[in-house]
């Protein structure tokens, strides 16, 4: 007979399966009934050689989010969804989620690359000349009465304006 006993009594076994599936199961991530619906029925595959149903994958994973949910580990966000509240599971400061997933210890893990030292800033060049001021703009010729009237600013009259 398949119960949930297992993985109510002992959170860490599914939450730590279900991260070795590579799912994102960190200390106050999402969880969703589905994710963990599906990592009931692969624990039970994986583990001990058992194939359960859809619907029997469905009714244990809803009994574990109960159950999770009265001990604080699961805090209900959502009808389907669920913050994790495991801080055994929490992200290492160095390495970040990788190395989570990995299973990485700090000292395992390879030193962060330094960042590039910034370029020297070159010393106090010679002020720069001011820039030439602008030539005033010229007013545009008077347009005549059977050319039509050019919009003020144009260098040209339109294309359509010609005859």
């Amino acid at each position: 007979m398949i119960r949930s006993d297992v993985f109510v009594d002992y959170p860490y076994e599914l939450l730590s399966f279900m991260r070795e599936q590579k799912l994102p199961v960190f200390h106050n991530s999402n969880i969703f009934m589905r994710d963990l619906q599906y990592a009931i029925k692969h624990y039970f595959e994986n583990t001990e050689g058992t194939v359960i149903r859809n619907d029997l994958a469905e009714e244990l994973a809803g009994e574990v989010a109960r159950a999770y949910v009265q001990k604080g580990i699961f805090k209900k966000v959502n009808p389907i969804g669920y913050e994790l509240n495991y801080p055994e599971l929490s992200t290492p400061k160095d390495g970040g989620t990788i190395a989570a997933f990995k299973g990485l210890s700090p000292d395992e893990m390879m030193p962060p690359k330094a960042a590039p030292a910034p370029a020297a800033k070159p010393a106090a060049a010679a002020p720069k000349p001011a820039a030439a001021p602008k030539p005033a703009a010229t007013p545009a010729p008077a347009a005549s009465a059977t050319t039509g009237a050019v919009p003020s600013g144009a260098k040209a009259p339109p294309p359509w304006l010609k005859k």
